[in-house]
């Protein structure tokens, strides 16, 4: 369900969680400072990925983590998701970290692939992207969000 990596036993350096969220939905709200994505109740299944990189106590704004986000209906068995299904999966990304751009971002390319090996359980891969263009003032920057994973998923 998750994992820890440490360099030592003094605590934890990164965590990884793979999980589903049975009988649920996404709901994609968007306000001032972006879109948001967040777990609620409903008649599907949601699938969640989220890595954490704790901080660097020597380094300024080291920390970070990443969010994918995707959900599809509740009979769901084996499948493949790529770039045209994702909106139809609302599969989202987001990299939290001290960077210009942290909220959630729609997936633009990419695929997920997933074996199901168990009830409400699968072995799932993703190598997704996120690209998009931001403005600031006069400028304009073209950005990408990219996660690659694999891992089993289950309820938590």
């Amino acid at each position: 369900m998750s994992c820890d990596k440490s360099d030592d036993a003094t605590g934890r350096e990164e965590s990884v969680e793979y999980i589903v969220h049975e009988n649920s939905g996404l709901k994609i709200s968007e306000n001032d400072f972006g879109t948001f994505v967040e777990v609620v109740d409903g008649d599907k299944l949601v699938f969640e990925y989220t890595f954490s990189k704790a901080s660097d106590p020597v380094l300024a704004d080291s920390g970070l983590d990443k969010y994918l986000y995707f959900e599809l209906d509740a009979n769901t068995e084996d499948f493949q998701l790529t770039t045209n299904d994702f909106d139809v999966s609302n599969t989202y990304l987001r990299l939290s970290c001290f960077c210009p751009v942290t909220d959630f971002r729609r997936a633009t390319s990419g695929e997920i692939t997933a074996q199901k090996i168990g009830n409400l359980k699968w072995n799932i891969s993703f190598d997704v992207a996120a690209d998009f263009t931001i403005n600031e003032g006069e400028e304009e920057f073209s950005e990408s969000i990219e996660f690659k994973d694999s891992g089993i998923f289950q309820p938590q």
